[in-house]
């Protein structure tokens, strides 16, 4: 049980957090969990594509999965790490793809796609519901099982229902589904949303038959199961149904149609709703489902009632279809009740029609009405409703009302009857009160007026339905004299208003409608019966009031020739009861209906002249009793059949039959009246029973037309006539079997029911004295009645029978008869079986009185009588007792009881036995005596049931099938010990096996067929007692009717029989050997006579001899028992031989099959040792050969497996054909019964091949499997071949199996390289590698590589052949190209192998023991592959200059590959140890390769080291210095190589642990010193020891301090001699370095060598400064730069500072102007770091040097460039220490610094770099700086003018070039001022100093004029710009736009135009505020458009618009 805390944390799980989980188990669609988790990605990635590839090839859409789901860099997506908004598009493009996978999801493509998505994707947690609804429509499939079980269910939730199936992985029961369906509205709307999507998606809806089907059973059932439909069902069914109403996919549409026929049936559906979806449906896009759409309409407006009228719009929709009318009469002519759905749509057609005036809907009313037959109401309805819409007071078109007139004359046309009836019905409403009717009749009159053909009939037909009688009365008068003179349209009008009339309530009405009828040919009279006979009824029951008109009605009826029906209607008039009545009876005996039958014509005089009413009755009676033909009572008993449904006439008819009946009249006569008898007795259950009544039977007559109650009197004759006169049966009454359903037995049946009813009870007598005579058998006729169970006898007969019989019994005298009859114990006895507790207890009162009083002499029945009411309370409580007490007391042990009881015994066996016994009797006799069984009862049964048989049909019913069971089931093992063949019984055995289309009817009400039921008793003890003769002939029986039997259940119940049955292998040889040697029909008698051997043809296999072994190898295939199973295998192996001789193949792979499983069961269950000389191997590879059916294979190689172990030697000779087809076949097989094929082929065949361990042999069994790798299915692969590895002994064999798959992979790499399938034989044998322990893999590896040392270097004529235990691959028979790829591949694999980070976690999770077992393998291999590098070093040097020195290059790579593989495989204390040993080793390589592992795990991989000891470490340092000592002038480069290595190798060391223990590592910096200061090491070894020396820095620190000044004079005397390389060298970028980190480690110990370091550096820095491409030179730069920013950074200003002076001045001297910028980027960068006390102490120095270095420009020699450049840096840096003083500090210096520049008479530069630094000033301070920029103005004015050649001749400075940076920097300075002036620092006096100068410039050339162009747009311009911006005065701006637009005078264009731009700018700037200015600036604007120049005049075009666009007004109007 959980806890609630696993409960939350449950809930707050996440995908994310289980896809993080690594488990032992993964989710998969297609392995097992386990192994799952053991699968590569790349694998599953693999299968995964190759589904999506088939579902490409079966629908081009999932294509675009390629590059998604499916691109090869999902391999590496984790989901997990994604966020939120991409996992939601991830599940968009997964749900496409499930919803395009659903058609195909049973597909075994759709499992390998889905696999992928499952174990990347993780789409059974993040995409759950989609999952699960692409699955349940397959719900009951195994994949679905399949699918759920990958998933998580919570309980609570939506699908938690699921949660069970998981673990019982049954199928998802649709009973389940819908229950689930019913309960969970969510559900529906899921399965509804799914579909539509689906539909979306799918291009071709028509494959998602389906999705589709799953849609209508979900929504069926939900509506189904529901006890009652909700709104929130109907609510989420809805979307869907509506889409699917009117969809054009026919299933989805179809579907739609069914489910909502079904809610509307079942469900109350709104108004509303019901309206949208009969408009959906009208629709019909389907013309296929044209029929369907109009049966739902109907079933809908069928199923609800309250529905309204149809919508206009599905009234023009249905309009449109002309099929309409057709399809809903051809559902009307099936049964279909359309009635609803026709009058709702003519009553709305025609209000369209009518107010709409809509073509197409009148269209569909007139063709509905002329196509579709209506009913009466209908009829009524649709007139009703165009009386309606014809308002009184409505307005139609003419069109309109001639289509109403015409839709009226189609309704009477196609129906007068109805349509009459409708127009006299409005008309006869009378009544004033109902407006309704009133309104109706004036529509109805204005629809008729309107129409001539209607005009006349209106009047007539208002006074035949007028109120008043007397008006009808003269209407029908009129008639009477006028009717001729109406016309022929009028008549047809009045027939059925006459008609109407005589239904009047009136009597003189209807005499006059007679009246008129009689006199004119109105109407026929002979369409009119049931009126007349209606009629004729009235007068019956009203003679007096009717008698006017019976007359005429009697006459009428008497018209009516050869009618018994109205003979009989006319009978009553025949019996009067009056003079009067006489009078018209005489009369009525002379018509034609009467006259003239056969029975009256006779005695027509006599009654004529009959003086009374006694006497014509008593000749009438004498009339009925003349009839002598029983014939003319069959033809009258249908006639009474069709009487109208009145107790009188029924009581007539059954009068005149039963008088008439003659005598000895067939039973089946007698049955019909007595059925009349007892309806009528039934119908008339209130008798009148008063005697007084006289015996007439006119007066019955009268009483029953009058409805009243009749005496039983009435019928008491009757029926003794009918007793009296019904024929004797043939049988004798009381042993009738009345079981079965006859006309005689009906007869006594109904009879017997009537008179044991008080009112017939005086029959009894006549009723025995004519069927029964003598009391036994009158005794016995009731209790047969009481136990035959005919359905014709009411419940309550045997409860009267028996008390009758009672009362009877009592009163009986004659006690001798009753003793001496037999049958009346038996049944009683069969009474005991009733049901009935009452009954069984009557049945023992009977018994009891029987004893009572009759037991005079005793007899065996009392005796056994005396018995049975012991235990009476017994039986009367549980009647399912009475066997068990019979066969109590028949096994008495009372020995003065036995005689008699067995005398009884034998004669209720002899009743039995008896053919005239009624079944019924025999059968409950059975039953009795079921307990009490033998063999001699069974031998006296069984004819009883061989009789039966014989003379039964296809179907034994009821009793007799009793029997026959009742005797079957005696047939047990006990009782058949004495069975002979020729008894009875085993004749019924053999004849009830055989009789297998006999059915027989058991209680239950279910069909059995015979020979089942026959079978099923036959177990397998009765088998035991049988003679083996007996039992061989019986089985022989048995596998006939199983072969050729008609009944399915007979093989099954045979299959049961065998599976129990304990068999004896003889007794089913014979049919073996009968199939084996059965000849073809049509072989010639000569061909069998000279036994020809005749190849079998297939009719063979129709012969019965094949079936019946076929049969016989069926059951015996999986047999577990049977016995002497080796005689069985001779004839088996020759029937394998007779099937292997047919031509066709095909035919008998079933009995190959079969033959092979029954030959491998009996080698299975054989415990006796089979001899070798019974086993036919070669018949069975001849099955593997000629077969290409998988199953025979299967079943031949289960059998070749399990005979290995008896005959091996057979098996081995023909092993490799076995193999061969293993090879080419059955691995490739993808199935799980394949799988345990070859698994047992392994187990068995293959420890039987390396018993001789003959490599041979088993490379070549190998080399099948090997051949075969890359077509077994994936998934199988890793378990069988490593199976096959473990039986061929991994240990010692798994290096054969490598060599095989390399020689596999040389042979066939080239044709595979284009299937990609080149690399996938060695990555699978990699992977079974893998499987085993490190010790098998690295031994394996040992073998190969000692194999690959014997092979030669080169195959040539003179090559060494390999050891003869190694055959894998010979030299002799491969070219020279595929022996050079076999030692690669090799090489390649066992670097691959030995390298896999999945081997290398195998040896990393060994236990310590495990790996000290490695131990000498490691030293092994590691010797081997070295020897080899050794050998193959030196082919690598003799092959240098031949067209193989790649290859061998390569070869040697690889090799030193492996050996890196198994170094990374050794532990650390066993990698020390290696590595001391080999770096002593002789072979440079080896050295070298060492080292380079050991630097490699040192720099990569350090904590490797961590469990070692930290002594087993530093013992390596001496090894490596003893390397480094080894350096000197004349190394090689080999040797150069090891030292440099051994140097990196002591930089790691150092690295990793010097930190803990410095001082451990100090001789070791000493003895670097001691190599850097002896020269010895040059560049490369140099720069490694500089790298090492800076290593020992870092992490000695202080420790290295003392050496300092040991190593530092060397460092600088390296760096100054590599700082002139034109390229960084190694040695240069590895001294930068070193530099670097002694800065890093000891920078305040540098201060004696900064000068130095300083100069050297500044002098690299200046010649590297420009830009580089090279990542090397960019390295080396930064690395520059970082030296730079510590030493400024690090060092304090006031040790830098000193040698910041002492540096400038020598690089001053030596002219490295760069050098000095980089100088002061150091100072720069410390004066950033510098802080307030500090800055405040050092200030005064900083200050003396910035003005010693600003004088760098006035005081050096240098170009004007190096001056700039200089100047700039030292700007910069000054620039960095202003911004850190205050306003108080920099005033002063700034101050001094103006005083410095221009106080003095001479003309100094110092001015230049002034207004230089005071530009970078003020774009540093900004508006802070304006505060100061007074000092400078007029200064700066004047160098303006001064430098402007306009106004002075002479120039500020000699150089042009100096007088124009001078100018740049004044006009750079006062343009920063101006920009940041926010204190309105210009005023007029400002302003007046500096406008005039300012605005001069726009025409100092100085330069050039092209020169003053570019510097008026650079620099200017924006600065007049600001200027004025800064002024902010209009009147200033005045002056200042007048003097700018003077300058637009010049006589130079160009510059016009400069001042042009000048005043453009200014526009731009002021914007509307330059407005004030405009008028005086147009004569110069309209000048400069008729300039000379068209470029002013063009630029002057283009300064105007865009003055205009900024002052947003035209500027043309000024000119």
């Amino acid at each position: 049980m959980s806890t609630s805390l696993a409960e939350q944390l449950q809930r707050l799980a996440v995908p994310q957090t289980s896809a993080l989980k690594r488990d032992k188990k993964r989710p998969s669609l297609i392995f097992d969990p386990k192994e799952a988790a053991g699968l590569k990605r790349e694998t599953v990635y693999h299968i995964g594509l190759e589904g999506l590839d088939e579902l490409i090839n079966k629908n081009e859409a999932f294509r675009i999965f390629q590059n998604s789901l499916f691109h090869i860099t999902s391999k590496n997506f984790e989901r997990s790490t994604v966020n939120g908004e991409d996992n939601e598009k991830l599940n968009k493009v997964i749900r496409k793809f499930l919803l395009l996978l659903s058609p195909y999801f049973l597909l075994h493509c759709t499992r390998k796609a889905l696999e992928w998505l499952v174990c990347r994707y993780s789409i059974h947690e993040y995409n759950r519901d989609d999952l699960l609804m692409l699955a349940l429509p397959y719900h009951e499939s195994n994949f679905f099982v399949r699918v759920i079980q990958i998933m998580k269910f919570e309980e609570g939730e939506s699908y938690s229902f699921l949660k069970q199936l998981q673990k019982a992985s049954v199928h998802l029961p649709k009973q389940s589904l819908l229950n689930h369906a019913t309960s969970n509205c969510a559900f529906l709307k899921h399965v509804g949303k799914y579909i539509l999507q689906l539909i979306h998606q799918h291009s071709n809806p028509s494959v998602l038959t389906v999705a589709f089907n799953f849609y209508c059973s979900v929504y069926l059932g939900a509506i189904e199961f529901s006890h009652k439909i909700n709104e929130d069902q109907v609510s989420m069914m809805l979307p869907s149904l509506l889409k699917g109403l009117n969809s054009d996919i026919a299933d989805f549409c179809a579907a739609s149609y069914v489910v909502t026929a079904r809610l509307v049936t079942k469900a109350s559906i709104s108004d509303k709703l019901l309206q949208k979806i009969v408009e959906k449906v009208s629709e019909v896009k389907i013309e296929g489902l044209k029929t369907e759409a109009t049966l739902l309409l109907v079933v809908l407006y069928q199923s609800q009632t309250q529905c309204p009228n149809i919508n206009p719009a599905a009234v023009a929709n249905l309009a449109e279809k002309s099929w309409l009318p057709e399809i809903l009469q051809t559902l009307n002519n099936s049964g279909a009740f359309i009635v609803p759905f026709i009058r709702k749509l003519l009553c709305k057609g025609i209000q369209e029609g009518a107010h709409n005036n809509l073509k197409l809907v009148q269209g569909m009313v007139q063709n509905c009405l002329d196509t579709v037959k209506l009913d009466e109401e209908s009829v009524v309805t649709v007139i009703n409703a165009l009386v309606d819409t014809m308002s009184p007071k409505a307005k139609f078109t003419d069109n309109v009302q001639y289509w109403l007139s015409e839709v009226l004359q189609t309704i009477e046309r196609q129906y007068p009857t109805y349509f009459d009836k409708v127009i006299c019905h409005i008309l006869s409403q009378t009544s004033t009160a109902d407006e309704t009717a009133g309104r109706k009749k004036r529509c109805l009159s204005k629809i008729l007026g309107n129409t001539e053909h209607y005009r006349g009939k209106v009047d007539i037909l208002q006074k035949l339905y007028h109120a008043n009688p007397m008006i009808r009365e003269q209407a029908v008068k009129y008639l009477s004299t006028n009717f001729n003179l109406l016309r022929e349209s009028e008549r047809e009008f009045v027939r059925t208003s006459l008609i109407d009339r005589l239904n009047d309530d009136d009597l003189n009405v209807v005499k006059e409608t007679l009246i008129v009828i009689s006199k004119a040919e109105v109407v026929d009279v002979k369409s009119l019966k049931t009126v007349w006979i209606e009629l004729a009824t009235k007068c019956h029951r009203h003679p007096k009031e009717w008698l006017k008109v019976t007359k005429i009605v009697t006459k009428i009826c008497c018209s009516f020739e050869d009618d018994w029906q109205m003979f009989f209607i006319m009978l009553p008039f025949l019996l009067p009861l009056s003079a009067k009545e006489l009078s018209l009876a005489k009369r009525l005996v002379r018509l034609p209906l009467i006259a003239n039958t056969n029975l009256f014509n006779p005695f027509l005089n006599k009654l004529e002249s009959a003086p009374d009413i006694e006497t014509f009755g008593k000749l009438i009676l004498d009339t009925f009793q003349s009839n002598k033909y029983e014939e003319t009572i069959k033809e009258l008993l249908p006639v009474v059949e069709i009487l109208p449904d009145d107790i009188g006439y029924r009581y007539v008819a059954f009068l005149v039959l039963s008088m008439m009946l003659p005598d000895d009249s067939s039973l089946d006569v007698g049955s019909s009246l007595v059925k009349m008898l007892c309806q009528q007795w039934t119908t008339n259950t209130g008798l009148n029973k008063k005697t007084e009544i006289a015996e007439n039977f006119g007066t019955f007559v009268r009483l029953a037309l009058q409805g009243k109650r009749l005496p039983a009197i009435a019928y008491l004759q009757c029926f003794e006539n009918i007793i009296q006169k019904s024929k004797k049966p043939e049988l004798e009454l009381h042993l009738t079997d009345f079981s079965e359903k006859t006309p005689q037995n009906e007869f006594f049946l109904l009879s017997t029911e009537m008179l044991i009813k008080d009112a017939f009870s005086t029959l009894i007598r006549p009723f025995f004295e004519r069927f029964c005579s003598g009391v036994p058998a009158q005794v016995v006729y009731f209790l047969n009645i009481c136990i035959c169970n005919n359905e014709a006898l009411s419940k309550s007969i045997v409860t009267h029978c028996l008390r009758f019989l009672k009362v009877h019994l009592k009163n009986v005298t004659d006690d001798r008869s009753l003793m001496d009859d037999d049958l009346i114990v038996p049944f009683l006895l069969a009474g005991l079986l009733n049901q009935n507790e009452a009954e069984r207890a009557a049945v023992f009162d009977i018994i009891e009185l029987l004893i009572s009083k009759f037991n005079v002499e005793p007899s065996p029945y009392f005796t056994f009588l005396g018995h049975l009411v012991k235990q009476k309370k017994e039986i009367i409580m549980d009647h399912e007792q009475s066997p068990l007490i019979f066969f109590n007391i028949f096994n008495s042990k009372l020995k003065k009881d036995a005689a008699d009881l067995k005398s009884c015994k034998e004669r209720f066996l002899e009743i039995a036995c008896d053919e005239k016994s009624p079944s019924y009797l025999v059968s409950s006799i059975l039953k009795l005596f079921s307990m009490v069984n033998n063999f001699e009862v069974l031998e006296k049964l069984a004819p009883v049931g061989l009789r039966l048989l014989e003379k039964c049909d296809e179907t034994i019913q009821s009793f007799k099938s009793n029997i026959l069971v009742y005797i079957i089931n005696r047939i047990e093992a006990d009782v058949l010990k004495d069975l002979d063949s020729k008894s009875s019984t085993w004749k019924l055995i053999e004849a009830s096996i055989k009789a297998d289309n006999v059915m027989i009817w058991l209680y239950d009400n279910e069909n059995v067929c015979l020979s089942t039921i026959m079978l099923n008793q036959l177990d397998k003890e009765i088998f035991k007692v049988l003679k083996p003769d007996d039992c061989k002939h019986l089985l022989d029986i048995i596998i006939e009717r199983a072969a050729i039997g008609r009944h399915p259940e007979i093989p099954p119940t045979v299959s049961r029989i065998f599976k129990h049955l304990d068999l004896d292998a003889h007794h089913i040889t014979d049919q073996l050997v009968a199939m084996r040697d059965v000849q073809s029909p049509k072989t010639s008698d000569v061909a069998k006579r000279r036994r020809i051997t005749v190849i079998p043809t297939i009719d063979i296999l129709d012969t019965v001899q094949w079936k019946k072994g076929i049969t016989v190898l069926e059951y015996i295939q999986d047999k577990k028992k049977i016995r002497s199973f080796e005689a069985l295998l001779p004839v088996l192996f020759d029937l394998l031989k007779r099937c292997l001789d047919f031509d066709e193949q095909a035919a008998v792979e079933y009995p190959k099959q079969l033959l092979l499983a029954a030959i491998l069961n009996c080698c299975q269950r054989s415990e006796a040792e089979l001899p070798e000389s019974v086993f036919n191997v070669e018949l069975v590879v001849q099955c593997i050969r000629a077969s290409q059916n998988p199953q025979t294979h299967h079943f031949a190689l289960l059998l070749l497996a399990h005979t290995a172990h008896f005959v091996p030697k057979q098996v081995l000779l023909h092993m490799m054909a076995i193999f061969t087809f293993m090879g080419s076949s059955v691995l490739r097989h993808d199935d799980s019964y394949s799988f345990q094929v070859i698994s047992k082929i392994i187990d068995t065949v293959v420890p039987i091949l390396i018993e001789d361990n003959d490599p041979e042999k088993l490379g070549s069994v190998l080399r099948v499997f090997v051949g075969a790798m890359l077509d077994v299915p994936e998934h199988r692969r890793r378990p069988l071949y490593k199976q096959l590895l473990e039986k061929i002994d991994e240990k010692e064999n798994l290096h054969i199996f490598l060599l095989v798959v390399f020689e596999s992979q040389v042979l066939r790499s080239s044709l595979e390289k284009k299937s990609d399938q080149a690399e996938k034989r060695l990555d699978m044998a990699a992977d079974l590698c893998r499987q085993f322990s490190p010790k098998t893999v690295i031994g394996a590896c040992i073998k190969v590589l000692k194999f690959l040392k014997e092979l030669p270097d080169e195959k040539d004529e003179n090559s060494m052949q390999v050891q003869k235990t190694e055959k894998s691959f010979t030299v002799t028979t491969r070219t020279p190209k595929e022996f050079r790829h076999f030692k690669y591949v090799l090489l390649k694999f066992t670097t691959n192998l030995l390298s896999s980070q999945e081997f290398i976690t195998q040896v990393a999770t060994l236990q310590e023991e495990e790996e000290l077992k490695l131990e000498g393998l490691f030293k092994e291999i590691i010797i081997n592959i070295l020897q080899y590098i050794q050998r193959i070093s030196k082919v690598t040097d003799r092959a240098a200059n031949t067209p193989q020195a790649h290859y061998w290059k390569v070869v040697l790579h690889l090799s030193y590959d492996i050996l890196d593989g198994v170094n990374a495989l050794v532990t650390s204390k066993m990698f020390l140890l290696i590595t001391k040993g080999l770096m002593v080793h002789n072979l440079n390589t080896v050295r070298r390769r060492i080292l380079e592992l050991l630097n490699t795990k040192l720099q990569f991989n350090l904590q490797f080291f961590e469990d070692c000891d930290k002594n087993e470490i530093y013992s390596i340092i001496p090894p490596l210095i003893s390397i480094v000592e080894t350096l000197n002038e004349e190394i090689d480069q080999e040797q150069e190589t090891i030292v440099q290595t051994a140097l990196l190798s002591l930089k790691l060391l150092v690295k990793a642990l010097a930190v803990k223990e410095p001082e451990k590592f100090v001789p070791i910096l000493e003895f670097i010193t001691n190599v850097l200061q002896s020269g010895k090491a040059q560049n490369n070894v140099l720069a490694s020891v500089l790298l090492c020396l800076a290593e020992l820095c870092v992490n000695l620190r202080a420790h290295a301090i003392s050496a300092l000044p040991n190593f530092m004079p060397s460092v600088i005397k390296i760096l100054k001699k590599c700082k002139r390389e034109e390229t960084p060298s190694v040695l240069l970028r590895s001294v930068i370095t070193t530099v670097e980190k002694i800065f890093d480690s000891m920078p305040l110990f540098l201060s004696p060598y900064l000068e130095k370091l300083l100069t050297e550096i500044c002098q690299l820095a200046a010649k590297w400064d420009a830009p580089m491409e090279e990542q090397k030179v960019q390295t080396f730069v930064s690395k520059i730069v970082v030296i730079k920013q510590k030493i400024g950074s690090v060092i304090p200003t006031r040790v830098l500072l000193p040698s910041l002076e002492s540096c400038y001045e020598k690089l001053s001297e030596n002219k490295s102007f760069k050098g000095i910028g980089a100088l002061m980027d150091v100072l720069a960068e410390n004066l950033k770091n510098l802080q307030g006390p500090e800055l405040n102490s050092n200030l005064p120095e900083l200050t003396s040097f910035f003005l010693n270095v600003l004088k760098f420009r006035d005081g050096k020699e240098s170009s004007l460039e190096d001056a700039n450049e200089v100047e700039t840096h030292v700007v910069r840096a000054l620039t960095v220490l202003i911004l850190k003083l205050s306003e108080s500090s920099f005033r002063p210096l700034y101050y001094k610094l103006y005083d410095w520049a221009v106080r003095g008479e001479m003309k100094s530069e110092r001015v230049i770099t002034f207004y230089r630094l005071s530009s970078g000033i003020a774009h540093s301070l900004k508006s802070l700086f304006v505060l100061f920029a007074g000092q400078f103005l007029k200064n700066a004015a004047e160098i303006l003018d001064a430098c402007n050649i306009t106004k002075t001749k002479d120039m500020y400075f000699d150089e042009e070039g100096k007088t124009r940076l001078l100018l740049e920097s004044v006009l750079n300075t006062l343009d920063a001022v101006f920009t940041y002036d926010n204190q309105q620092f210009v005023n007029k006096d400002r302003f007046n100093i500096l406008m005039q100068p300012l605005v001069d410039q726009l025409d100092n050339t100085l330069g050039g004029i092209d020169e003053l162009v570019i510097r008026n747009e650079k620099l200017l311009t924006p600065c007049i710009v600001h200027f004025a911006i800064a002024t902010a005065d209009d009147a200033l701006w005045k002056q200042m736009n007048y003097q700018i637009l003077l300058k637009m005078r010049s006589g130079e264009p160009k510059i016009r135009l400069v001042g042009l731009h000048c005043l453009t700018e200014v526009v731009k700037k002021l914007g509307e505020d330059f407005l004030p200015l405009l008028p005086e600036t147009v004569p110069f604007l309209a000048e400069l458009l008729e300039d000379e120049e068209e470029g002013v005049e063009g630029a002057c075009q283009a300064a105007i618009r865009e003055m205009e666009k900024v002052l947003g007004e035209p500027l043309q109007k000024y000119f």
